[in-house]
């Protein structure tokens, strides 16, 4: 990647980051039942969603920025329970977490960051205890992949089906699949598809953040879209594994 998709990239994580309080309690409530108290955050950035973690017993958070580590360093360390770690995905399991075992690991938005996303979850499940559960969300439709997605150095996007088989070859047995935010998908579709923005709309994502209260519908109606697609799912027991 060239430094200049590098800054986009960066610019985009950034107008997220500061566009989208409410959409990131809404994403947090879609895994909020499957966290335990021994949990693993892959991927933290700068701390938005592990803001939700701090009533924990135990939370390890971990990046792979030297910036946003340090970020979330200062921001939790009045809390004892939580500590940071560097961690790259793409790489084995560094020697500060490898004999830790927790009963949750979250993981958003980073599998798709992941080359070879199959050795990223066989990483990640070595790290978790027995029926321990990893939620997990990701980019959804390889159809709706576009400039936005190269300038934040997406490999992929997932389909449920390819999901489905990608984790039940990891070893997990998924327990809940489903699409998350429809009108996300909708405007990644018509802003970087058709109009080929290369940065997303700041206004627009201060509106969708303000309209997160009614789109919440979809518990109500599942529907066959969506930005994303979050899955639950379990280790499976040694026996059932291959």
């Amino acid at each position: 990647m060239n430094a200049s998709t590098r800054d986009v990239g960066h610019e985009t994580l950034d107008r997220i980051s500061g566009a989208l309080g409410r959409y990131n309690v809404w994403m947090y409530e879609q895994i909020a039942s499957a966290v335990g108290e021994d949990v693993l955050e892959v991927g933290s950035g700068i701390g938005n969603l592990s803001v939700f973690l701090q009533d924990r017993r135990r939370v390890c958070l971990t990046d792979v920025s030297p910036g946003y580590l340090d970020i979330l360093a200062e921001r939790f360390a009045s809390r004892p329970q939580v500590s940071v770690h560097a961690w790259d995905l793409g790489k084995p399991v560094p020697p500060a977490l490898e004999t830790q075992r927790f009963d949750t690991i979250i993981c958003l938005n980073v599998l798709e960051h992941i080359e070879d996303d199959r050795s990223a979850l066989d990483r990640m499940r070595s790290l978790l205890k027995p029926d321990g559960r990893l939620a997990l969300l990701v980019p959804a439709h390889p159809f709706l992949y576009n400039g936005f997605d190269a300038g934040l150095d997406h490999y992929r996007r997932y389909s449920k089906h390819g999901l489905k088989r990608l984790l039940t070859e990891s070893g997990f047995r998924t327990r809940r699949l489903e699409y998350f935010n429809a009108l996300g998908a909708l405007g990644w579709f018509v802003n970087g598809t058709l109009l080929r923005k290369t940065l997303l709309p700041t206004g627009q994502m201060g509106l969708f953040d303000k309209l997160v209260p009614l789109l919440k519908f979809e518990r109500y109606i599942p529907l066959p879209f969506g930005i994303s697609a979050i899955a639950i799912a379990e280790t499976l027991p040694d026996m059932e594994e291959r």
